[in-house]
């Protein structure tokens, strides 16, 4: 699942496509959003966690950018390497790796930079721990990973990624500071060399294969979308091969022709 924003009816209704397709453990990619300054989290995460319940389901999900950092921090990290929510509610902290399809590895690295930082307030919708650092990358490691997943994505620095902010009006430094996060999850891409990455954050969905500039392996970069109806926010990864199949949140299948990965050899995004 892609950014989600803490929107109950969108998961809800997500839940039960993935349902329908006997799926019982979700990784959601980042601004999960469920916990916030403000709203009745406490509330919101309950109703969550009781229709990930009825569904014999288990959420796992990383932070992005628009989460809420210091609270995540509140909960402990059990041994297993995993921010337990609730029963059924896990945080993947920056660096979490685990055995998926009995011969995959999954790493995880959350984080982001938020490009409307100026426009928020710190301690009440952004916080610095937004940002990927060389910490997080110490402790994702350098050992292969087979799917790396992340907020963030290995998406290059390409013009219409800096058009398209510009005519919304951010300034140069806002966009410099947001492309950083880019670099760093780049980098990750390199120690990692997986064979696939999901992302989100881009409020856009992205699908292509392409060639990390000083690496000398193929990468697939998935994006998926934001919540919302008509967004391919949904995607099941199937564990043995690798393969995806996208949705819409009610269910409905993204018609082929529409997500086939595109390749592209420059690192620019091919859609």
């Amino acid at each position: 699942m892609g950014d989600l924003h803490g929107d109950l009816g969108h998961a809800l209704q997500a839940f039960r496509a993935f349902a329908d397709r006997s799926v019982h453990v979700i990784v959601q990619l980042g601004d999960w959003g469920v916990l916030w300054p403000g709203r009745t989290w406490q509330i919101d995460l309950n109703k969550i966690s009781r229709a990930l319940g009825r569904h014999q389901m288990t959420m796992f999900f990383l932070d992005g950018n628009h989460d809420w950092h210091p609270k995540l921090l509140e909960y402990p990290v059990d041994p297993d390497g995993m921010r337990w929510i609730t029963a059924n509610i896990a945080h993947l902290p920056r660096g979490y790796r685990a055995q998926i399809g009995g011969r995959s590895t999954l790493a995880a690295l959350g984080g982001a930079n938020s490009i409307d930082r100026e426009l928020r307030k710190e301690g009440i919708s952004w916080w610095p721990e937004e940002q990927i650092t060389e910490g997080d990358l110490r402790r994702l490691g350098t050992e292969r990973a087979d799917v790396l997943v992340g907020h963030e994505a290995p998406l290059m620095d390409e013009p219409d990624l800096d058009r398209r902010a510009r005519d919304l009006g951010f300034s140069t430094g806002d966009i410099r500071y947001a492309a950083e996060s880019r670099g760093m999850f780049r980098r990750a891409v390199l120690q990692t060399r997986p064979q696939l990455t999901l992302g989100g954050h881009y409020h856009h969905f992205h699908d292509q294969v392409l060639t990390v500039p000083g690496a000398s392996y193929l990468t697939r970069v998935v994006v998926l979308d934001m919540n919302g109806k008509n967004r391919v926010n949904l995607a099941i990864l199937d564990t043995a091969t690798l393969g995806l199949e996208f949705l819409y949140r009610n269910g409905a299948p993204v018609v082929p022709d529409a997500h086939e990965p595109e390749r592209t050899d420059d690192g620019r995004p091919g859609s």
